[in-house]
């Protein structure tokens, strides 16, 4: 008698848990169809942001069909994914994100995902050509071309044939130059995290902050005030870092500081917590 009740039981949650699965996944396609129009549409490109915000609308409803397991991701390696869970996001609440080194705006993008459920932010990259198509791919979203780093003096700024692999880290072009890949190199004069931030209106609390920008990840992160602005997760990419060896990373030991701790790692990305929002 006790096992059967412990079946029926078993049976009953299993059941709870898939309508919650359900409803989830209804209110998921419902907020992103009701976004699609003031997310993508713009008077810029008429007719072009119009087959974007049918597009949108299609991919959205095929989530029905596809079933409640099937979850999109846009980032490289399933990075939106795990922010969405860490902030537990709820389909209906929007939020705020700060997107540094944001490459392109759909492709292997941090916070497109995001985007789709009525997020804006402010998305910066030094390639004058990526963040011109934000105009067309995320229009509600603030682009700015700007190399982002701690120190005031220009650097180069090496732009790769390939986008994804451009860097201000002249270490990082072995691995470039071994592929063929061709290489530009650009004189730029970087800006702060804090003075971007500023001149864009960007609230003092924020949901978000992600930042890719090859090696140079550290230095992003000095150029923020964190004083000023306090982004409740962030997450970057480390390739140094060692699991177990947290209190050797210059990262981690400079973010501890700032009042953040490590909530996670994921191959080389890692993720990060205000501990005072904890």
């Amino acid at each position: 008698m006790k096992n059967y009740f412990r079946r029926l039981c078993g049976r009953e949650l299993y059941q709870q848990s898939i309508r919650r699965a359900r409803i989830t996944l209804f209110r998921v396609v419902v907020r992103e169809i009701r976004c699609a129009f003031p997310q993508f549409f713009t008077w810029r490109y008429p007719f072009r942001s119009l087959l974007r915000v049918f597009g949108v609308i299609a991919s959205a409803l095929i989530r029905l069909f596809l079933g409640r397991s099937v979850k999109y991701t846009y980032a490289h390696g399933g990075e939106d994914r795990i922010l969405m869970e860490m902030i537990k996001l709820i389909p209906e609440n929007t939020g705020f994100y700060v997107d540094v080194g944001a490459n392109h705006p759909v492709y292997i993008s941090n916070t497109y995902g995001f985007y789709r459920m009525g997020w804006r932010g402010i998305c910066i990259d030094a390639n004058e050509k990526l963040i011109a198509k934000y105009k067309l791919f995320r229009p509600r979203d603030r682009a700015i071309q700007s190399l982002v780093s701690d120190s005031a003096g220009e650097r180069t700024f090496y732009l790769v044939e390939n986008d994804v692999l451009s860097s201000t880290e002249p270490e990082n072009l072995g691995y470039v130059r071994e592929m063929s890949h061709g290489v530009k190199e650009v004189r730029m004069k970087p800006q702060m995290l804090t003075d971007i931030l500023r001149k864009n209106g960007a609230p003092f609390v924020f949901d978000l902050l992600t930042v890719d920008a090859e090696e140079h990840d550290y230095h992003v992160l000095r150029s923020l005030d964190f004083t000023l602005y306090r982004p409740r997760i962030i997450v970057l990419e480390d390739e140094t870092f060692e699991i177990g060896q947290e209190q050797d990373n210059r990262i981690c030991a400079y973010l501890a500081t700032c009042g953040y701790s490590l909530s996670g790692s994921v191959l080389k990305n890692l993720y990060f917590k205000d501990t005072a929002t904890q």
